[in-house]
């Protein structure tokens, strides 16, 4: 039994610890119609869904200057390599109440075409620039029907 449990100590070096997937750091901005917008929910899909847990879907939000920073698994953490749909929710606040001032617009991965590749390196990404009228844009909570 003692040699089992040296075998596994053994191999520990080689499965234990912080071998998981790299991460890699991503950032960039988002405005509304040419406007720093904060609080938009900026979520990135990765094209492989059967990645394990958060790694097929990081996620960021804005700051008052538009910039975000994803995260995998902790606070800015970055995002897996690979190829990525971005959507996008306009929250109406930091709080269980918020609602997408977007009305679910940019909020569906099969229809975004904004794509980003994640590479092995520090990705700044160009500013996502929406545009949706200011007459479509919700101004309170959507109540189902």
């Amino acid at each position: 039994m003692w040699r089992a449990f040296v075998a596994v100590l053994a191999l520990c070096p080689l499965g234990c610890g912080d071998s998981g997937p790299k991460l890699h750091p991503v950032r960039g901005t988002v405005t509304v119609n040419g406007k720093p917008a904060q609080f938009v929910r900026v979520q990135f899909r990765h094209a492989n869904q059967e990645l394990p847990g958060n790694l097929k879907s990081p996620v960021g939000m804005t700051d008052a200057s538009g910039a975000f920073e994803l995260s995998t698994s902790g606070d800015r953490d970055g995002a897996h390599e690979g190829e990525y749909t971005v959507t996008f929710e306009w929250l109406s606040g930091n709080d269980l109440g918020a609602y997408d001032r977007f009305g679910g617009r940019f909020a569906k991965p099969d229809a975004s075409a904004r794509k980003v590749r994640v590479d092995p390196k520090t990705n700044e990404l160009p500013p996502f620039d929406l545009t949706i009228p200011e007459a479509a844009l919700v101004n309170r909570p959507v109540r189902p029907q």
